[in-house]
């Protein structure tokens, strides 16, 4: 084979790497080279005609440049453009790493970070340098290797089919990854769509790519041929469209459970006013604008969104930005390379004050020359994927080299810029480099540097390869489909790889380490998501330590757990930081929309009666409450509307001085009516009590008694039999009363009306007449009651809306219309009764009490009229205050003003209390 070099003067560590297949002639002078370095070394120019001479390394054109660049360790990729004279276009994809096997893997890892390429669309692209390899993604890489050895020698998985891998590093390019892509499905570097160069196995699927808008590239083109891709990095929540990626899949959280994850912390913290910051590229402003949204949702304000471009004017403008801001925790979603240069040009300049949460999976190493870099960030919290057990990998990966993997130009690479030795497959007589010995390993590295206990996307890696690896065990082994037995027998099976994509939506198994896996409805292997404490001390101590987690299977509402006593603040005293517009509202306050501002930014007002705020936060959201909570309904709130206390429980009681006020009362008419009664029944032969129905006044005495005595009813804790009964009681007393007044007026009209020559009344002359009257009249009013108590009954009850902070216990009635009814009927009685007094008050006999029932009845009816409005605007226990006043008061007028009379004449007249005296009265009225 003829080789080509390319002489580089003045630029030390210059490398080659092994395995590299290319045309050209030993000492050839390259005149036209697709790239330049003047711009940055000021050593070459594709203008100048370069040769070898002595001391100047060599290196290949069509391999790869390993150099440092100001101590940076730099991987330049070259590819020969000899004669090229147009534009056409050349195929971008270094020779991967490839392994055989009968079933074959594609994979394209980021493994050098960064990447340069100018399109001025003037003259041909040159090709995509890359630089910066990392070590931690290095170990990506070398997972890849692990899984399919570990699948390749475990009997239970696929067994009698050896799983192998074509895999390229994409460097960060999408154009690269473009050419990754393509070089697999043609199954060789130089590419030839819609053509397959290798027939002796089989591509099965994808695995793929770390970054979302790599992702994209990958699956564009995979999947117009059906092929299945794994993404063991793309956070991006759009690939959970299984219309648009019906053959997409993840092994990673993604950026919805990283929302999550984030709101909760918010919500966690009180923090209801933050900013957001993010790099300019489509898949971080796309994350950033899904997580505002998410914020305002929840009822939360994000004082400003803005980019982050490395240009020194805009810096201006992102300062001014962080000035003025009053939010002091900043959500920021860049990738590693733009938060060093945040961190770096922006934050190190000034202090701003702010507290940061870190959105994305960044890559910050905790090697202290590197940490100090990002010291601005001290405090701040970030999020990762949730750590995986991989047995066996720790010594795998220290036994990596390129002793080890001599057909691996990655590691190759890698080793060189890492460890400065060439391998002794590619060595190169005036290489200035020494060989790789078996000491050159990683172990040299402490975990700062390569960690080799830690695995978060490595472990994402592993499950990728082992998802593929169970899912194609699964559907070559479906012992429900003869297909795939038959296929196996003629060792067919490149016809069957299309079926995969099923297999992979059920696929479910355990890893070595035990770890249950499966693949939900959106394609993702859910998981947690670890919630980390980024701290940097004095002495460059770096320290991240794990302060919460993140179940991103859980559909609970609280899922995220958070140690906060474990978390270090860059505040003083390691208070919690506080970011919120509005100062907290005080307990009892509650917070009121401003107009025109944000709704976190509103002032406080006082809660009503009988509401409360009394808590730090609420349901709303954050710190204040939208709307004052109310008290249950045997509570009120204090004075300072932040407790609920029990209410005063109010009735009238006998304890008080008013009920104890009317308890007098009733015993005094009580007793005075005993009395009355008593003298009626000692001179009950006395012509007084004789002359209107002595029966009557029995009766009317002993309603009157009962009418004061059922007042009692009416004070004390309302009670289920007392509520029942004392209505019915003053309704049927009150209608025996009144019914034997109007009795007593009907025994006076019959009585003179009967002495006039021919009357028919004669015949009604007697007790019957008023017996029946009082018989019947009570009979009405009785079968309103029961009605009323079959239908309606009352029932005790309390009262909370008349007073505020007490609770009346009173009796409900039931049925306000059975009380109309039996009300209305006493009254209907008691106009019929004034009526008719009214008609005998002139009637010539001196015991005719005509004139004194006319008097009572109309007392009884102003007492009665003027209690309907009095009891309307009364409320509490002195409506039942009120409602005794008018019983006692009406009953009073019964006993004064008809009975009292006859008893002044009886003690203090007697001798108009005879028969004589009646007699002579008549003669003179004649």
């Amino acid at each position: 084979m003829s080789r080509s070099y390319l002489a580089v003067p003045g630029i030390p560590g210059v490398a080659t790497c092994s395995a590299a297949k290319f045309v050209g002639t030993e000492g050839a002078v390259i005149r036209q080279a697709p790239w330049s370095l003047s711009a940055r070394f000021g050593h070459f120019s594709p203008e100048s005609p370069v040769s070898a001479r002595p001391g100047v390394p060599l290196i290949r054109a069509g391999r790869a440049v390993c150099l440092r660049w100001y101590g940076l360790p730099l991987l330049i990729s070259l590819s020969p453009l000899q004669g090229v004279t147009s534009c056409t276009l050349k195929d971008q994809s270094p020779e991967g790493y490839v392994q055989e096997g009968d079933l074959v893997l594609g994979v394209i890892v980021e493994l050098f970070t960064l990447s340069t390429v100018k399109y001025d669309f003037q003259e041909i692209p040159l090709p995509v340098m890359c630089y910066s390899p990392s070590l931690k993604y290095y170990r990506h890489y070398l997972a890849v290797v692990f899984a399919i050895e570990e699948i390749n020698q475990d009997p239970s998985i696929l067994p009698n089919i050896t799983l192998g891998f074509q895999m390229y590093d994409s460097c960060s390019s999408e154009r690269r990854a473009l050419a990754n892509t393509l070089s697999i499905l043609t199954r060789r570097s130089s590419s030839v769509p819609n053509y397959n160069c290798n027939e002796k196995n089989v591509l099965v699927g994808f695995v793929g790519h770390l970054l979302s808008s790599l992702t994209y590239v990958i699956y564009e083109v995979a999947s117009i041929y059906a092929f299945p891709q794994i993404s063991y990095g793309a956070q991006d929540p759009g690939f959970n469209d299984r219309q648009q990626f019906p053959t997409f899949y993840r092994t990673v959280t993604t950026e919805n459970s990283r929302y999550k994850a984030i709101i909760q912390v918010l919500q966690k913290f009180s923090w209801s006013w933050v900013g957001i910051v993010y790099s300019v590229d489509k898949s971080n402003k796309k994350a950033g604008e899904e997580l505002r949204n998410e914020i305002i949702r929840i009822g939360a304000c994000v004082e400003f969104f803005v980019a982050f471009k490395v240009k020194a004017n805009h810096f201006e403008d992102l300062k001014n930005t962080f000035r003025n801001s009053t939010a002091y925790v900043i959500i920021i979603y860049c990738d590693t390379i733009s938060l060093l240069y945040f961190s770096l040009f922006f934050l190190g300049e000034n202090d701003y004050n702010k507290n940061f949460l870190l959105a994305t999976t960044l890559d910050i190493s905790t090697e202290k020359r590197i940490a100090l870099n990002f010291l601005p960030l001290n405090g701040s919290l970030f999020f990762l994927g949730h750590q995986g057990d991989i047995p066996g990998l720790k010594e795998f990966l220290y036994s990596a080299s390129p002793l080890k993997y001599p057909n691996d130009s990655y590691t190759c690479v890698l080793w060189r810029i890492v460890f400065r030795c060439e391998n002794i497959f590619d060595y190169v007589a005036d290489s200035n480099l020494p060989i790789c010995t078996m000491n050159d390993t990683m172990k040299i590295f402490d975990s700062s540097i390569f960690d080799v206990n830690t695995f978060r996307l490595t472990y994402n890696m592993y499950v990728a390869i082992y998802t593929f690896a169970h899912a194609l065990h699964d559907m070559f082994y479906d012992e429900s489909d003869e297909r795939m037995a038959s296929a196996l027998i003629l060792g067919d099976l490149r016809r069957l790889t299309f079926q995969l994509n099923n297999y992979l939506r059920n696929v479910h198994f355990k890893t070595p380490a035990g770890k249950e896996i499966f693949v939900n409805e959106d394609g993702e292997t859910p998981g947690h998501i670890d919630i980390m404490n980024w701290n940097v001390y004095s002495d460059g101590t770096v320290l991240i330590r794990k302060v919460g987690e993140c179940d991103s299977a859980s559909n609970h509402e609280t899922q995220t757990s958070i140690d906060v006593d474990n978390i270090v603040w860059r505040t003083p005293f390691n208070k919690i930081p506080s970011s919120v517009c509005t100062k907290p509202c005080p307990l009892g306050y509650r917070k009121a929309v401003i107009k025109g501002n944000p709704c976190c930014c509103y002032g406080c007002v006082p809660c009503s009666e009988g509401h409360i705020s009394n808590m730090s936060g609420s349901c709303a959201f954050m710190l204040d409450m939208e709307n004052c909570l109310p008290c249950p309904e045997d509570q009120w709130s204090n004075d300072k509307r932040d407790q609920c206390i029990m209410r005063a429980i109010d009735f009238l009681s006998f304890d008080e001085p008013l009920g104890f006020s009317l308890l007098i009362i009733v015993i005094i008419l009580s007793a005075i009516t005993l009395l009355v009664l008593g003298t009626f029944i000692k001179f009950r032969d006395s012509p007084i009590v004789r002359a209107n129905n002595r029966d009557l006044s029995y009766t009317l005495l002993l309603s009157l008694l009962l009418s004061f005595f059922c007042n009692l009813l009416f004070i004390g804790r309302p009670m289920k039999v007392t509520c029942l009964i004392r209505n019915v009681a003053f309704g049927v007393i009150f209608t025996i009363s009144v019914s034997s007044l109007l009795g007593k007026t009907m025994t006076v009209v019959i009585a003179f009306n009967a002495i006039k020559p021919g009357s028919i009344l004669r015949r009604w002359v007697g007790p019957r007449v008023p017996f029946y009257i009082v018989l019947l009249c009570s009979l009405g009013e009785v079968v309103i009651c029961i009605t009323w108590l079959l239908y309606s009954p009352p029932f005790p009850d309390s009262d909370t809306k008349s007073q505020p902070s007490v609770i009346t216990l009173q009796c409900n009635e039931g049925s306000a219309l059975a009380l109309y009814f039996v009300v209305g009927y006493i009254a209907v009685l008691a106009f019929v009764s004034f009526f008719v007094a009214y008609l005998a008050r002139r009637l010539p006999d001196i015991y005719n009490e005509a004139q004194y029932i006319t008097f009572s009845m109309l007392v009884f009816c102003s007492v009665w009229i003027s209690f309907i409005p009095t009891y309307l605007s009364t409320k509490g226990k002195y409506l039942v205050a009120v409602e005794i006043f008018a019983i006692l008061a009406s009953s009073s007028a019964f006993l004064g003003l008809i009975f009292l009379p006859k008893c002044y004449i009886i003690f203090f007249r007697p001798h108009k209390n005879t028969r004589n005296m009646n007699v002579i009265t008549k003669c003179n009225k004649i």
